[in-house]
């Protein structure tokens, strides 16, 4: 029988509207509305409008009327206990019976409303308002349910709640099947179509009853287990998310203090500029306003000479005529001294203003603030094994052994703190060698028997050298912005720098200019004063070329550049010509982990394989021609001499060691 609406409203003056359960403990507010204590708890400590409610007050969750907290000098947590209760809704409580509660649709409550359940569905085992029970039947995955008034559920639950379940795959069909081999539920058409094969598959009411306690207890503890492990993740997760929006705060700022640095230096450069111009001009507008003023005092001294003149020849004064004439002859001659002399020396100004050649520079080269890198890191992921590096393809033995060692000598001197890294050598007048030691941050250069001509001690560790003259060398550094200019004589002496946006590593003559590949992956050419010419980062359709070039050398026969990329495991070839490059690669010859790269007095590019420790004689149209060297220990480093008949070379696995060898004729190979 259905309730009256008395006794519906009677119901739901017990229900807690913050929990939606049965009144727990009754507080009043001073608008009448009543709540469970540990719910009105909850609210005062957690709702974020309770932030300022000793000042501001406390709004009621329901109707938001704004009381005053009952003690301000207790904690949040403890204002609900003096909030007064309510006891006549205790008394309600103990009165109506337990199964005339009230049942709020579960929907509804999803979506944080209160609306009475009229219905229930008996396959989805929850309670329905009126709404939810019509949307219920209308939607295809659901019409087939059964809906039953909730009053026959109460008053005869058994008969109301069918134990029947509908298959989710085949609507309408019971699942009344199981698979033991798949330990899986079925209705008949999924034993069908899916398990047709299986070998034992038996009736539903045949292994009722075989699950025991202990099973029923081990799958709650497993369930359990599985959801603390989920609220474990959750809460990693979110706090990696936390993390995650406090570091893009941080970066943000950072971008914009950078830019406040930038601009608050631009500012500062521009007031010195502004001053300077404005005292300047100041100086010169005085000087020009006398010159016009002194236009005027002529003006009017001859205006009063002609006046005073006239003036006595009308009154027919022979003296005073006389006397007035021979003072204008006077100023007149005075005046015209004058006049002619600002004549002389009028100026003529123009101010002009050229822009700093550093800031031209700075704003061709200048890409972004700062380098955004963000790194993706998996402490839960086993460790994977790094892929091997490409291998050459292999090689006849005829093609071999194209040069034999003729000397060694140690490079390690007095005052080396570490073992030996030679990133960079040239052989020098044919009979000296100098050399670049990142290790022991030093320029060195020895005399053809090995001999230490010269050492310089580098602020930064150096990593690659050219010879721009006879004398002058440019020495590029990876940790600082700057290309030194060295002169080699006798000693080896600092003599300038060059600006440069970033820390550099390959370096070579290209023609007139400068060739230089940074580690962000591009190479610029720049003028032998520092001006940025080009930049190659990216190809014709946008890619990029590089991703870590080490080395560079120049090909003066083909003006051809050659770059070394260590990541990429290549060398890329590029046309230049009067400081542009070709973007397009001309051809690009796959290397094991290539490193230093020398062209010959021939034209003929070599290469140093660091993982396939050999050395690469390459064709002009980039195709293998022979394998210079063999099992070598890790080659670095490559020199020819200017005869193109000796070359030096510095190994990594032979630290303290510059090998010098001489090449084998092509006759000589066969019997070498």
């Amino acid at each position: 029988m259905a309730e009256t609406d008395d006794k519906k409203v009677l119901k739901m003056s017990l229900i807690c509207s913050i929990c939606l359960q049965k009144l727990n403990k009754p507080r009043s507010l001073p608008c009448f509305h009543t709540f469970c204590e540990s719910c009105l708890k909850n609210h005062l400590v957690n709702a974020p409008e309770m932030k300022n409610a000793a000042k501001e007050g406390i709004p009621c969750p329901t109707c938001k009327l704004v009381t005053h907290a009952p003690k301000p000098a207790l904690p949040v947590a403890q204002w609900a206990e003096h909030f007064p209760v309510n006891h006549l809704v205790g008394t309600l409580i103990d009165i109506v019976p337990m199964s005339s509660r009230l049942e709020f649709c579960e929907p509804c409550k999803d979506n944080k409303e209160s609306k009475i359940a009229r219905s229930w569905c008996q396959q989805c085992n929850e309670a329905l308002c009126e709404e939810c029970a019509k949307c219920h039947m209308s939607m295809k995955a659901t019409k087939s349910h059964e809906i039953t008034p909730l009053e026959n559920v109460r008053s005869n639950p058994k008969p109301a709640v069918k134990e029947d379940i509908i298959c989710s795959e085949h609507p309408k069909k019971e699942v009344d099947m199981y698979c033991v081999d798949h330990e899986q539920p079925c209705c008949p058409t999924c034993i069908a179509t899916n398990h047709r094969k299986c070998q034992k598959v038996s009736q539903i009411s045949e292994v009722v009853g075989t699950n025991t306690t202990e099973d029923h207890t081990k799958l709650f503890k497993d369930m359990d287990k599985l959801v603390s492990e989920a609220d474990g993740i959750k809460r990693e997760r979110q706090e990696v998310m936390r993390s995650t929006m406090a570091q893009k705060t941080k970066m943000l700022q950072d971008i914009a203090e950078a830019k406040r640095k930038l601009m608050s230096h631009i500012e500062k450069i521009e007031a010195q500029v502004t001053a300077k111009f404005n005292a300047i001009s100041q100086t010169d507008f005085a000087i020009l306003q006398e010159q016009v003023d002194y236009c005027n005092s002529v003006q009017s001294a001859m205006h009063h000479s002609k006046t005073a003149i006239q003036s006595a020849k009308e009154q027919k004064l022979p003296k005073k005529t006389f006397i007035v004439i021979q003072q204008g002859k006077m100023k007149h001659k005075e005046c015209s001294e004058g006049l002619r002399n600002i004549h002389q020396n009028a100026a003529k100004i123009q101010y002009l203003f050229e822009e700093d050649r550093q800031v031209a520079e700075t704003l061709g080269a200048l890409e972004m603030l700062g380098k955004l890198d963000v790194k993706h890191t998996y402490p839960n992921r086993k460790p994977a094994t790094p892929p091997p590096p490409p291998t050459p393809e292999p090689v006849n033995d005829d093609e071999k052994k194209a040069a034999r060692k003729v000397k060694t000598f140690n490079v390690k001197v007095k005052g080396d703190k570490r073992e030996c890294k030679i990133t960079s050598l040239k052989l020098w007048n044919n009979k000296k060698i100098l050399l670049a030691d990142n290790s022991n941050v030093r320029l060195k250069m020895f005399g053809e028997f090995g001999d230490l001509l010269s050492t310089y001690e580098c602020n930064q560790p150096p990593w690659d050298f050219t010879f721009i003259d006879k004398i002058k060398c440019a020495v590029t550094f990876p940790n600082e912005r700057k290309i030194r200019i060295f002169k080699v004589k006798e000693n080896i002496t600092e003599s300038g720098y060059i600006t440069s946006t970033r820390g550099s590593s390959g370096i070579c003559m290209a023609g007139d200019d400068l060739a230089v590949t940074y580690s962000s992956g591009c190479i610029r050419i720049l003028s032998i004063d520092g001006v940025v010419k080009m930049m190659v980062d990216t190809d014709y359709i946008g890619k990029r070329v590089f991703s870590n070039p080490e080395y560079i050398t120049f090909n003066h026969f083909r003006n051809r550049i050659y770059v070394s990329d260590y990541n990429n495991h290549n060398i890329t070839a590029l046309q230049y010509d009067n400081g542009k490059v070709d973007k397009t690669p001309l051809y690009i010859y796959p290397v094991s982990g290539p490193r230093g790269v020398s062209v010959d007095p021939t034209g003929n590019l070599h290469v140093c394989g660091f993982w396939s420790n050999d050395i690469h004689k390459v064709k002009d149209e980039g195709q293998f021609r022979q394998i210079l060297m063999d099992t070598l220990a890790r080659p670095l480093g490559i020199a020819f001499s200017g005869d193109g008949e000796r070359f030096a070379l510095s190994e990594q696995g032979n630290p303290n060691s510059v090998k010098i060898y001489k090449i084998i004729p092509a006759s000589d190979v066969e019997e070498y």
